[in-house]
């Protein structure tokens, strides 16, 4: 970014008092400008108690800390805070107040809240075997976010026509998830916002010190989030909301971008608007791009990107050959940093096997890689085993055993009644199980399920290690392997999901026409990666907010 601010900067630096709403397109110094504003009001005799600074999390909250010490030069500096913490800060009030129950607070990392995830999933879902395929506890830990983000309770979402849709085996899970919770004396971050703003609805007097609250990434709050920003506010407290409707990229976990898209100047009296509107992280032609896709965005109120004449020459490329292979291999000579972003997660599990097949560097932007976890993996490499050796040696004493066999049951579409699966997955776990044997005691009687067996059976030891695996997959499509998968996934979302994953890794089969072998290995024993070069990033576009590389391949 440019050492002066521009004219735009400077009229939301020197803005005074009232409310203020500041859209402000991504890469356009928005936290430059936001810094000096703060010190402009230090030093024009604010008292830095008076302020209080919102930011999206936590990684943002630390670097604007340092960013805002720099620039006082002095550790006296305004409260900077997430919304979780400021909650937290106030839950802990009320209970030295006696107001609330003492809990304790737990978090995703604590192995406590797993367990307690995972007792109400099997309790909604009535799901018996040990394992629970990891997708489908983020796609119940989604829900429960989604719930408590606009403080929905098991109740609410029972009863409301809005959740119509939603598999009642959610809500069931749901309602046992918060009973667990306070009969164990626990709250998440997600209830401490609740409770906090219960707090502060029954006592004005919390928060009544700030004359000035800047919330910074407005677009992405949610209800919870927004109603805590409005009780804080009093008659005589200026509240500036920062962000960019277009950057709204957390919609699909409850929040919304209609706060910042109207709602913010209904709720705040005399707003007055402010824009960023030139971006110094990308140069024109990522711009002309970025806008060709913002133009089809469904509210009007989307605001086009402009690079600032300053910002260095970006250069775009497309793609339409499918084969992510040979990209990788080009690009693994350019210098610089480099990621691979995509929408979902099955796009992910094919770079990360383009990635194996070129023997790239590679590490994922949060957590390790769940490539064996993918049920629609599963699938594929126990048809790939099937086909080319008739059994499943090659998982034995494999430390993904487990996962894979999961997936390979839960997507060959065998229509499991209650106990089977359970049976299906301990009987191919015991050591040097036969799988026919094992399924085919357990489908005495059913029909369907020995026919399907049957089918199965098909096609055993038909191909060679030196079969490409796509003819292997293409077999597998002809017996009604892939159209199962995701038949029985617990959302539509990751139905789909997994389908597009078998797609894409389809797709890349077909262009690199690598043998079975080569497949099996690149699943269960990926080679050592080159060391000449810096890992690839890789991460879904939401995980990749406010992250900066050289070299960025979307798929």
């Amino acid at each position: 970014m440019t050492k002066r601010l521009t004219w735009e900067q400077k009229s939301i630096v020197s803005h005074d008092t009232g409310h203020a709403l500041v859209k402000a397109v991504p890469g356009s110094g928005k936290t430059t400008t936001l810094v000096k504003r703060v010190e402009r009001l230090v030093k024009t005799g604010t008292d830095p108690r008076s302020i209080l600074i919102l930011m999206y999390n936590k990684s943002a909250q630390v670097s604007f800390t340092e960013n805002l010490k720099t620039a006082l030069m002095s550790s006296v500096i305004p409260e900077i805070r997430t919304f979780h913490s400021l909650a937290l800060k106030i839950v802990g009030y009320g209970e030295r107040q006696q107001i609330i129950k003492k809990k304790d607070l737990i978090t995703p990392s604590d192995y406590r809240y797993e367990q307690l995830v995972k007792q109400a999933y099997r309790y909604g879902f009535d799901h018996e075997a040990n394992y629970i395929d990891p997708n489908e506890i983020e796609n119940f830990e989604l829900f429960i976010a989604r719930c408590r983000a606009a403080a929905v309770t098991p109740v609410d979402a029972a009863n409301d026509p809005t959740f119509s849709n939603i598999k009642r085996e959610f809500i069931h899970a749901y309602g046992r998830y918060c009973e667990l919770l306070e009969e164990n004396s626990l709250r998440t971050f997600d209830d401490c916002l609740i409770e906090a703003v219960a707090l502060l609805r029954n006592d004005s007097s919390l928060g009544a010190h700030f004359k000035h609250i800047i919330v910074d990434e407005y677009q992405d709050v949610n209800l919870i989030q927004h109603d805590m920003t409005r009780l804080l506010s009093k008659s005589d407290t200026s509240v500036m909301a920062v962000g960019d409707v277009n950057q709204c990229i957390y919609e699909w976990r409850g929040a919304r971008p209609d706060f910042i898209g109207g709602l913010f100047e209904r709720h705040y009296p005399n707003t007055k608007v402010f824009q960023l509107s030139c971006t110094f992280r990308f140069g024109h032609e990522l711009s002309l791009m970025a806008n060709s896709v913002i133009r089809r965005n469904s509210t009007k109120l989307t605001k086009l990107c402009v690079s600032h004449p300053s910002t260095p020459k970006t250069e775009v490329r497309l793609h339409f050959d499918n084969c992510l292979s040979k990209v990788l291999s080009n690009l693994s000579v350019s210098s610089g940093t480099q990621a691979i972003l995509s929408r979902t997660k099955a796009n992910l599990a094919e770079a990360e096997i383009a990635l194996r097949l070129c023997g790239l560097p590679y590490r994922y932007l949060n957590g390790s890689s769940a490539l064996h976890t993918r049920t629609e993996i599963g699938i594929l490499v126990v048809g790939v085993l099937l086909s080319v050796y008739g059994d499943l040696r090659l998982l034995e004493n494999h430390p993904n055993k487990q996962a894979i066999v999961y997936g390979f049951l839960k997507e060959a579409g065998f229509r499991w009644q209650k106990g089977q699966f359970k049976a299906a997955l301990s009987g191919l776990m015991a050591p040097h199980a036969d799988l026919w044997s094992a399924l085919g005691q357990l489908f005495e009687g059913a029909q369907y399920q020995k026919d399907r067996l049957g089918r199965l059976a098909t096609i055993c030891q038909k191909d060679g290690e030196e079969t490409p695996a796509i003819d292997v997959l293409r077999r597998l499509s002809m017996e009604g392997f892939i159209d199962s998968v995701g038949s029985e996934g617990v959302t539509r979302t990751g139905s789909n999901d997994q389908q597009r994953g078998v797609v894409r890794i389809g797709e890349l089969l077909d262009s690199s026409k690598i043998d079975s072998r080569t497949f099996l290995n690149l699943i269960l024993n990926p080679g050592e990666a080159a060391t000449d070069c810096d890992p690839f990033i890789l991460s879904t576009l939401h995980g990749s907010k406010g992250l900066e590389w050289d070299n960025v391949i979307l798929i």
